[in-house]
């Protein structure tokens, strides 16, 4: 019994030891973090950038600075001399004492300005006031945007992705104020932000690579070609077999040789079916739109292209089975696995995909699949029509064809998202990029048309779910530039939106310029 007692005490210490380590070593992880603000550093500049001197902070840290440009105006020049003074005094002496909070997440200090009665708040009738964070994303070290990352609150499905240029905007309502912001990106580290901290700040938010270790890429290689087939057989855990109603917002603009003609924007409302065998179908109801059309343009568009809010709800590949993730033409497509990456805290396969060389006589897609390590759940898919065989497409791109003009689709490429929710995928982003030439018959040079249509999820409800009722149902056909007539830089009130890209905002700005009625669009 003593023995049993002399080897249960051995292993309990051993166990005690091992607890003791670890408590030590974080809490001097946590001390140094919360005592970042009294650390003693020396710095002497004199007609200095307040930028420079922050990025002295940083070297003499460790930790990289969050701050709103607008709020701390980083070309402002400034003269400091301390002599071994807290990093919180030297801040306070930096900003003249202007009020400023200071945090820190992770290696990031964050300034900010603490949420008051001047703080801005957007209201409309009917519905609950929001609060607006901005910023744009980046690639650390390069400075690079990184388009389409999520940002959203931590576990709720409430969120929005950054443009092509890294550029977001997303409302949050008051009840939002004790969440937290999830910044995350395929490949990258996910950034976390109190949302009290964001509210009426515009950050650069700076996102770090996110490297696999080499011996969990060599220990978890699979087939990939087993990794498709498992993608189907895990569907119904997946991606739920229940019904939700997303809200998001969709866009789609048609430019001629780089000019804008036509841009469309709307919020909409989708019902979406449960992604088991059920005879419901999804529906779609446009709650608010608006366009632009570029009426000076003599030459308008005389193609009204395949695209649009049908080619979003068709693009939900798990739902409609991607071509290549289709048991029935796997034996069409190669299949590689060529990366491991992180993304959201999980860790995804990269597996690329090409039509075999034995199928000449039509164009099938190419590209990369995201999928789960663990579950087999899809995070994201980019793929393009084969640019080699794109020539022999027939004519269901195209829903309009005026007569006697002849359309050639020269490029193809899509991007579907999802986003992964309290252990559930839910649709989050789609886009298209179409390319196609006009000519009119007869004449030997045509006109280069660009297409391009997006749709991001802003809200998911599980909870509140029912089918629309029949006067509410859009068709999923619509074609948006038919059927409104306004633009309205106010337009959205409460509602996410999707920010326009620099040179779309730009294109507006000069027609309506030229128009003799500027207006600064959002």
């Amino acid at each position: 019994m003593n023995i049993g007692k002399n080897i249960l005490s051995k292993k309990t210490f051993q166990l005690l030891v091992v607890i003791t380590i670890l408590l030590a070593a974080g809490n001097s992880f946590l001390w140094s973090q919360d005592n970042v603000f009294e650390q003693n550093i020396s710095i002497k500049m004199n007609g200095a950038k307040i930028q420079t001197a922050l990025e002295a902070i940083s070297q003499k840290t460790g930790y990289v600075f969050t701050y709103d440009t607008d709020l701390v105006k980083p070309e402002t020049i400034i003269s400091v001399d301390a002599e071994e003074k807290p990093v919180r005094e030297l801040l306070d002496e930096i900003f003249n004492n202007r009020n400023f909070s200071y945090s820190v997440i992770d290696n990031h200090l964050i300034i900010y300005k603490e949420i008051d009665e001047t703080t801005p708040i957007i209201r409309e009738e009917g519905k609950t006031p929001v609060y607006m964070i901005t910023g744009s994303i980046r690639e650390t070290g390069s400075g690079n945007p990184l388009p389409f990352t999520t940002i959203g609150i931590y576990k709720k499905g409430v969120g929005t992705i950054s443009n092509y240029d890294g550029n977001f905007s997303l409302k949050i309502t008051p009840a939002c104020l004790n969440d937290s912001i999830t910044v995350s990106c395929l490949g990258f580290k996910n950034r976390i932000i109190p949302v009290n901290q964001a509210i009426g700040n515009n950050y650069i938010i700076e996102l770090k690579r996110d490297y696999v270790p080499i011996p969990e890429v060599i220990i978890r290689t699979r087939d990939p070609l087993e990794l498709i087939l498992g993608i189907r057989r895990h569907i119904s855990e997946n991606y739920g077999a229940t019904p939700v109603i997303l809200t998001a917002f969709y866009r789609e603009s048609i430019s001629k040789r780089n000019k804008l003609q036509l841009y469309s924007e709307a919020v909409i409302n989708i019902y979406k079916s449960a992604y088991v065998r059920t005879l419901k179908t999804d529906q779609l109801s446009v709650f608010k739109s608006r366009k632009m059309e570029n009426i000076n343009i003599r030459d308008t568009l005389l193609v009204k292209l395949q695209s649009g809010l049908d080619a979003c709800l068709a693009l939900d590949g798990i739902k409609n089975r991607f071509d290549f993730i289709n048991a029935a033409n796997v034996n069409d497509y190669n299949y590689r696995m060529t990366d491991i990456i992180n993304i959201d805290n999980e860790v995804a396969y990269v597996i690329d995909f090409e039509q075999v060389d034995e199928i000449v006589d039509l164009p099938l897609f190419q590209g990369s699949i995201f999928i789960n390590t663990y579950n087999y759940g899809v995070h994201s898919a980019e793929f393009e029509v084969n640019p080699d065989y794109i020539d022999k497409l027939d004519r269901i791109y195209v829903r309009k064809n005026t007569k006697g003009y002849t359309v050639k689709p020269l490029r193809i490429k899509y991007k579907i998202d999802y986003r992964y929710v309290n252990n559930r995928f839910y649709l989050n982003h789609v886009r298209g990029d179409l390319e196609f030439n006009v000519r009119k018959k007869r004449k030997l040079f045509g006109s280069n048309y660009y297409v391009s249509f997006e749709m991001v999820v802003t809200k998911i409800d599980s909870v509140n779910v029912a089918r629309f009722k029949k006067d509410k149902i859009s068709p999923s056909h619509l074609i948006l530039s038919e059927t409104i007539n306004d633009y309205d830089p106010d337009f959205w009130g409460t509602d996410n939106y999707m920010k326009p890209e620099d040179n779309i905002k730009e294109s507006l700005n000069r027609i309506f310029t030229r128009l003799g009625r500027y207006v600064k669009h959002q």
